[in-house]
């Protein structure tokens, strides 16, 4: 029993803040109740320790201001969809979560060790929520328990490759030989279940991500056995999607474009006049389901002339993460969305160059284009893959931190 809690004290450094979000992590995909208390408690204890040390995780930088102006927009919309629109606001908590959790992570700094036990923890749930799933379904994938739909399951298991990919690729002589036996068997677990869900988006950004990441690591090792084993392994791809094509590519050969969705098409040309119905504050989050026509009719009315009801289709959610936010949060909140974004990708250029930590970098680059990728036919960056996403990019946050931090010392 001793050496068991030695073990496990060992693991976690009895960092309680590590434990908590190692429990996050585990419980995202699978449970609903318990990943919601492990993240409040996780954004709570950061508080708390952060406030008795004092040290809040360095200095007020640009993302900071992102992230406060982000959570109060989220508030301020919300308070204006009960009083304006009557509306519910309880949507604003999901945007307050995932952000919270991704400002936490960007003003923490664990160890390599702590992080690549994170992610092993991480990836592991998603494998035991998907044995769980395939069992449930008779030997067919309906969706992570906890995540959802599944095309929202598409989204939360590319964003899983992409980081077992990364870390994989980037970190290989980092890792341990039981690290490295767990992440190509992960790495080959997302790939094949990705495919399985039949998304086309997820099956696309699927392939991107693959031909970057090994691309960018022929550039970097500059290796003839790493040329010719992608070599081999595209080929292996290649000719087995020819003999058994799935799903996924099927259904994108037979359409004349990539994209082309004529009741997306109508979510979307539904959701272009509910943002100009709002365009400032939105109807707050969580609350596209409740409009139908009648709310925009005297849009496009004045616009057009005529309403054609076929034309426009009201829906759950945007089914566009760019409406999405525009319809929720009007022009404040998708300002605020955008400038993270470019925020983002300007950090990960001068990782780029800078050559820290690449599986973080590569891993968020991944995060980037499925978020904004995917989110131009389904709505991204929500619920379970949102904290994902924040997970991942709270990492590359702190990295960029700790860059600048050195950076200023040396």
């Amino acid at each position: 029993m001793e050496k068991m809690f030695n073990r496990i004290n060992e693991f976690t450094g009895s960092d309680v803040r590590y434990i908590l979000l190692l429990l996050l992590m585990f419980f995202l995909p699978s449970f609903e109740a318990l990943k919601n208390i492990s993240a409040l408690f996780f954004v709570l204890t950061w508080v708390y320790i952060a406030k008795k040390n004092d040290d809040w995780g360095g200095k007020w930088q640009t993302i900071d201001t992102i992230f406060l102006f982000w959570v109060s927009a989220d508030i301020i919309i919300s308070i204006n969809a009960v009083l304006t629109h009557q509306l519910p606001g309880n949507d604003f908590r999901d945007v307050l979560r995932f952000v919270l959790i991704g400002w936490a992570l960007s003003r923490t700094n664990f160890s390599d060790k702590k992080l690549i036990n994170l992610v092993l923890v991480t990836l592991v749930a998603v494998v035991l929520s998907l044995l769980y799933s395939y069992y449930s379904g008779d030997g067919v994938l309906k969706e992570l328990y906890s995540v959802g739909h599944i095309n929202h399951t598409a989204i939360y298991l590319v964003i899983a490759y992409c980081i077992s990919l990364a870390l994989l690729l980037f970190n290989f002589s980092n890792l341990k030989n039981y690290h490295k036996i767990i992440l190509v068997l992960t790495t080959i677990v997302f790939f094949i279940t990705t495919i399985d869900t039949g998304s086309r988006a997820a099956f696309g950004i699927l392939c991107v991500i693959t031909l970057i990441n090994f691309s960018y690591l022929m550039i970097r090792v500059k290796r003839l056995s790493i040329i010719i084993g992608f070599l081999v392994l595209l080929t292996f791809i290649g000719i087995s999607f020819n003999q058994n094509p799935p799903v996924a590519l099927k259904r994108i050969m037979a359409q004349d474009h990539i994209i082309d969705d004529h009741i997306r098409e109508k979510i979307r040309e539904f959701s272009y006049y509910a943002v100009k119905t709002n365009p400032i504050l939105g109807v707050g989050l969580g609350n596209f389901n409740k409009l139908d026509i009648d709310d925009i009719k005297k849009t496009i009315l004045k616009e057009k002339g005529v309403v054609v009801k076929n034309l426009y289709l009201p829906s759950a959610h945007a089914h566009n993460v760019y409406y999405n936010y525009l319809v929720s949060g009007g022009l404040l909140l998708f300002s605020i969305f955008t400038w993270f974004w470019l925020y983002v990708i300007w950090i990960i250029l001068k990782l780029i160059l800078k050559r820290e930590n690449d599986w973080i970098v590569f891993g968020s680059v991944g995060v980037v284009l499925v978020n904004l990728g995917i989110g131009v036919v389904n709505t991204t960056l929500h619920h379970e893959h949102a904290i994902l996403s924040m997970f991942m990019l709270g990492l590359l946050i702190s990295q960029y931190r700790q860059s600048q931090s050195r950076a200023r010392d040396s």
